[in-house]
This record gives structure tokens, C-alpha cells and sequence, in this order.
């Protein structure tokens, strides 16, 4: 009896691996298929796939990847064309079966699909799903593209690039949940972005491309089918990724995550520049500005050519200590002299008193001893604008399309009597 038991199960195993093989050959005679597949077509892939995995467990290592490669690239090659509306779930389940496909070839050193998977089909899908989440970038749909970026990154998963965009466009798209999952999962494995692009303009399109390494461009251009090669080196976004985490843990009012983000971050890289600013606008937004002044002066040490850290402690100190300031925004000034926000601000320093003394001049009466007053007053007034006046005109040169400088020099040239000034200023305010 035993001895029976043992033939009729060896029977069973016989007849279902037959069974696999014509269900396999039958997965590839559709598989072969250029046209699109019919609906006839698309329920017999259907019923294919339901019939082998009920006898997935008798199957053989091979027959296992024969069927994950069929269900797999069903799901991205055809499923995702006739269902967009469910593209994202059908390259979920297409990219599990793909990943099963190279586990098992890499596993058993028999490679049948793992060339074509990663050097042609899953790259030429990345390219499509790509160009696709630009198109719903221009078309102002965030959150759809940043969706389309995350697909194109679970593709391929060794161009972390595609996750930063990803977490980028859920960010515009206020997705915060998803944005701040990507940004975490950037920093787990380290991605700061840097690098070296290579590109150079078609000479049929005029378009500016990238190329993957040096040689490829330069054989390009060597072939005069490309000019004007250019080599740009891309900075590290480790401090942008970080402050992303830190604001949106703010934005979801987390603020003790967002300073452990931040400190985690500067414990590792303590120099890096970028990352004790962003530490500085979390304590700008929390309105700690001795904190917010302490980073920035540690920063400013580090960086010293920076003109915006000088501007933004001249900023900070504008209101509690003016002579401080003013030191600061001719330091920006220095390094940049078109600064144009630091040229206004110091216009502005320069007027700080103008309000106490035109209510005195308001107030004062009509006798001898007012009216003196009144020339004193008339006189530090005058002095006060004609300090002023060289800074927004500055300003005006070096952004002429500036509102506040020209509002301001506006006021002035009227207040100085420099009416022929005042009107040509006067005809470049926008309305609002």
C-alpha cells in the first residue's frame, strides 16, 4: 500500500508539471504577440495565471521564473496600457514578479531574462514612465508626478534621483505624508545627489542632452553630431534633503522631530554649511531668534563669503541693535555690491528715526522759539534723506524693476523737492 501511495503522488507531481509546461507555452504564445492583446486574449492571460498558481508548489525553479517573467511584464507592458487609471498598482505587482525572476536567476546562475529585464524592458519603461511624470509636472499636477517619479525610482532603485523628484512634486503638492517618506528613505541610504553631468546641444534638435559618462559625450561631439559640450558638477543635497524632513515635520507641527532631524544631520557632517541654516529657519520659524542669530554667526564663521548669512543677521538685528546691523548688510554688500534686498534695508536703517522727527516738526507751535526748533528738526530730516537716497537709488540700478525702491525713492525725491525725479519714478509704481 505504501508502495502505491508513492507512485500515485509521483503520478500527480508528473501530471501537474505537464499541465505547467502547456500552460507556460501557452503564457509565451502570448507573451510573442505585437499587436495589442484582445479581451479574449487579456481573460485567457487571466485564467493562464490562476491555473499555474494553483500548482505553483509542484512547480520547478525554471517553470517559477517562466511564470513570473509572463505575469510580470503582463502587468507592465499590457496591463498598465489598458488600465492607466490603475498603472501605479499593476507596476507594483509587475515590479514583484521581476524582482522574483533575477532572485531566482541570480540564485540558480541560469540567466534567461535578467539582459533583456535590465538592460532593455525596465529601462525603456523608467524612460516612458518619466517623460510621463514631466508631462503631469508641466500640466501642474504634482502629486500625480510625484507618484509617476516614485514608480520610475522602484524601476530602478539605483537612481535615488528619481525619488528625490518624487518627494519633490508630492511637496508641491502639499502630499507631505509621502513627500516626508521619501525624504526619509533618501537619507537612510545616504543619497546627497552629488555628481558630474555631461552634456552637449544636438545639432538637429538644438536641444541641450545629458550623457551617461565623458567618453560617450565627447565621441558625440567627435562625430559632429553634437556641440558646445559642457561638464557641471552637482552639489550635495544632503542639507536640502534634511531641512525638507525638518520643515514638513514642522508642517505637520512635530517640531521636536524636526530638531532631532536636524541635530542627527549636523552631528555627522558638523561643517556642513547648509545644514546649520536649515537649522537656523527652524529656529526663524519657531521665533527663537537668539538661537535663530547664534546658528547664523556659526555659519557665517564657517562660510564667510556668504553674503546672505551677513544679510540675514543684519535682519535679525535690525530692530534691537541698528549700528549691528548696518555692519552686517555693508559686509553682504561687500561681497555682493547688487544685493539688492541688503541696499534697500540699509536705505530703510537710514530713515529709522524719520517718524519721531516729523511728529516732533508736527507738533511744535508758531512762536520764535518753535520755529527754530522746527529748522533743527527740518535740517537732521533733510540730512537723514539725503543718507538714504543713495541706497535705493543702488537698489533701483541693480533690480530697476524693484517696487520697494521705487516707492521709496518716490517719497524721497517729493520730500527733497526733486519733482522731475518723483514723476519719472512715480510712472514706474505698479498698481496693485
Amino acid at each position: 500500500m505504501k508502495n502505491k501511495i508513492i507512485v500515485a503522488a509521483a503520478l500527480m507531481l508528473s501530471l501537474a508539471a505537464t499541465a505547467q509546461k502547456d500552460e507556460l507555452k501557452a503564457l509565451k504564445k502570448l507573451d510573442d504577440l505585437e499587436a495589442a492583446p484582445t479581451a479574449a486574449q487579456v481573460q485567457e492571460y487571466k485564467d493562464l495565471f490562476a491555473a499555474f498558481e494553483s500548482k505553483m508548489a509542484a512547480a520547478s525553479e525554471e517553470q517559477k521564473r517562466d511564470f513570473y517573467y509572463y505575469r510580470g511584464t503582463y502587468y507592465l507592458f499590457v496591463d498598465t496600457i489598458l488600465n492607466p487609471v490603475n498603472a501605479v498598482n499593476a507596476i507594483n505587482l509587475g515590479m514583484a514578479d521581476v524582482e522574483k525572476v533575477l532572485e531566482i536567476e541570480k540564485r540558480t546562475g541560469k540567466k534567461k531574462y535578467t539582459d533583456e529585464l535590465t538592460q532593455q524592458s525596465l529601462p525603456e519603461l523608467k524612460q516612458q514612465i518619466t517623460m510621463m511624470a514631466g508631462q503631469l509636472a508641466q500640466a501642474n499636477k504634482a502629486k500625480e508626478a510625484g507618484a509617476a517619479f516614485a514608480l520610475a525610482y522602484k524601476i530602478d532603485p539605483k537612481d535615488p534621483s528619481m525619488l528625490y523628484n518624487s518627494a519633490a512634486m508630492y511637496v508641491n503638492g502639499q502630499d507631505y505624508d509621502n513627500a516626508l517618506k521619501n525624504y526619509l528613505e533618501l537619507e537612510k541610504i545616504g543619497y546627497t545627489g552629488e555628481g558630474t553631468v555631461y552634456t552637449a546641444k544636438n545639432k538637429k534638435t538644438g536641444e541641450v542632452e545629458a550623457f551617461p559618462n565623458q567618453n560617450t559625450r565627447d565621441i558625440a561631439v567627435q562625430q559632429n553630431l553634437y556641440s558646445e559640450p559642457k561638464t557641471e558638477k552637482l552639489p550635495s543635497m544632503k542639507g536640502e534633503i534634511v531641512k525638507n524632513i525638518a520643515l514638513i515635520y514642522v508642517q505637520k507641527g512635530e517640531n521636536d522631530k524636526a530638531k532631532q532631524a536636524i541635530a542627527t544631520a549636523r552631528k555627522a557632517n558638523p561643517d556642513d554649511t547648509n545644514l546649520i541654516i536649515t537649522e537656523a529657519d527652524l529656529y526663524l520659524k519657531a521665533n527663537d531668534m537668539t538661537t535663530y542669530k547664534k546658528l547664523i554667526e556659526e555659519a557665517t564663521a564657517k562660510n564667510p563669503n556668504n553674503a546672505d548669512l551677513y544679510y540675514n543677521l543684519g535682519v535679525v538685528s535690525q530692530s534691537t541693535n541698528p549700528t549691528e546691523a548696518e555692519a552686517n548688510y555693508n559686509k553682504a554688500l561687500a561681497i555682493n555690491p547688487n544685493y539688492t534686498n541688503a541696499l534697500n534695508n540699509l536705505g530703510t536703517l537710514m530713515l529709522r528715526d524719520e517718524e519721531k522727527i516729523v511728529k516732533e516738526m508736527n507738533s511744535l507751535g508758531t512762536s520764535a522759539k518753535d520755529n527754530q526748533r522746527y529748522e533743527v528738526l527740518k535740517k537732521q530730516r533733510d540730512a537723514m534723506y539725503k543718507k538714504a537716497l543713495p541706497y535705493f537709488e543702488r537698489a533701483h540700478k541693480a533690480a530697476p524693476d524693484d517696487q520697494y525702491a521705487i516707492t521709496m525713492l518716490y517719497n524721497l525725491y517729493q520730500a527733497m523737492e526733486m519733482m522731475p525725479e518723483a514723476k519719472a519714478m512715480k510712472a514706474l509704481i505698479k498698481k496693485q
